[in-house]
């Protein structure tokens, strides 16, 4: 297997330079999205054997303008750290792109010194017309998971570097960004795909908890997964209309994938259950059963009334309520995770895509 990958890297070496000079590549040698993204270099004008043309930084690159870049950078930090305690090393990089691929946040290792990782800064783009092919300008074009790996990139630079990239989704559905792990050497790309995928969906949900004006509520077939990446989420106006439903939610619901949904009220949604269950979606309580068709029901969570931005004082007391409930939705995930593994804690933490140390402390979290 070792040696078909080594043949492999070399074929694609070899046929990347024949395909800079106007050449075709031979059948199946290269995944689709990924040959899309070769030939976009190549219009560029990208040369395999020139250097990465990455822009100057400037003096206050750590100062992000655009408010939606600050908001993406705040909600993704915390699973960043997650990612990095789980996944981190002297040879890696963690980091976010906007939709422009402008890196608005970064993790790395404190003593790495790799010379093709070391222009990976904040503020820098990873644009194809600047660095061809990488698996963030792959998710950004292709608005999916992307796995690039050594001689797939089109520029020879990168011949070493494995590179994994999800997108990370607005409340809209839209792609606002990237979540990357590049690095020197191979990953199991099943598992870390899961774990970033999971990333991804928690960075939604953070974004639709920044919809202070509507009620959320969270759903789910499997009580369990209320209180994790996995659960769905809906955000609703005061007069029951819907504003936005996370990824999952989209799926559980049958509704489009992306892009913002049409005029829909919670009693549509909901339209088999009874009156007194289509109330209780807008009322706090426990956990309950709300059908969604004569043979499918849903476990759903009511999470959160409408935010006031009026009242200073009101506005510390209910963000210090918001970060308590979410704390305890991940002391919640965290319990899940221990109970679904048996006990046990390294596992659970894999599951969850977190350090062990991180996993305690979600626990303690929980009382």
């Amino acid at each position: 297997m070792a040696t078909t990958l080594v043949q492999q890297q070399q074929r694609l070496a070899a046929a990347r330079h024949r395909f800079a000079e106007g050449g075709t590549l031979p059948a199946q040698l290269l995944a689709p999205a990924l040959l899309r993204s070769w030939e976009r270099s190549r219009q560029a004008g990208i040369r395999p054997q020139q250097a990465p043309q990455y822009a100057a930084l400037a003096q206050r690159r750590l100062r992000l303008d655009a408010p939606l870049d600050r908001l993406l950078a705040r909600c993704v930090r915390q699973d960043m750290d997650d990612l990095w305690a789980a996944f981190g090393g002297r040879r890696w990089t963690l980091f976010c792109v906007n939709r422009d691929g402008l890196i608005i946040a970064q993790r790395e290792h404190g003593l790495a010194d790799e010379p093709v990782l070391r222009p990976i800064q904040i503020g820098r783009r990873v644009r194809e017309i600047e660095i061809g092919t990488t698996a963030p300008s792959c998710t950004l074009a292709e608005a999916a998971l992307m796995q690039v790996r050594g001689n797939e990139h089109y520029l020879d630079e990168f011949a070493a570097v494995y590179c994994l990239s999800v997108p990370l989704q607005g409340v809209d559905g839209e792609v606002l960004g990237a979540l990357d792990i590049t690095g020197i050497g191979e990953r199991d790309s099943e598992l870390l795909g899961g774990y970033f995928r999971q990333a991804a969906l928690s960075v939604q949900n953070q974004l639709l908890h920044t919809l202070r004006d509507c009620h959320l509520i969270a759903l789910q077939h499997d009580a369990r997964w209320l209180g994790t990446p996995l659960q769905g989420l809906l955000a609703v106006h005061e007069d029951g209309q819907l504003r936005a439903a996370n990824s999952v939610a989209r799926r559980l619901l049958g509704l489009p994938r992306s892009g913002v949904l049409p005029p829909l009220s919670l009693s549509a949604l909901f339209c088999h259950a009874s009156v007194h269950q289509r109330r209780r979606l807008l009322q706090p309580g426990p956990v309950h059963r709300v059908p969604l068709r004569a043979d499918n029901a849903l476990q759903v969570q009511y999470l959160r009334a409408p935010v006031s931005a009026h009242g200073s004082t009101r506005g510390v007391a209910v963000a210090a309520v918001e970060a308590g409930s979410l704390r305890a939705q991940g002391a919640q995930a965290a319990r899940a995770a221990v109970a679904a593994q048996g006990g046990n804690l390294s596992a659970a933490a894999r599951q969850l895509g977190i350090s062990r140390t991180t996993l305690y402390r979600k626990l303690q979290q929980g009382g």
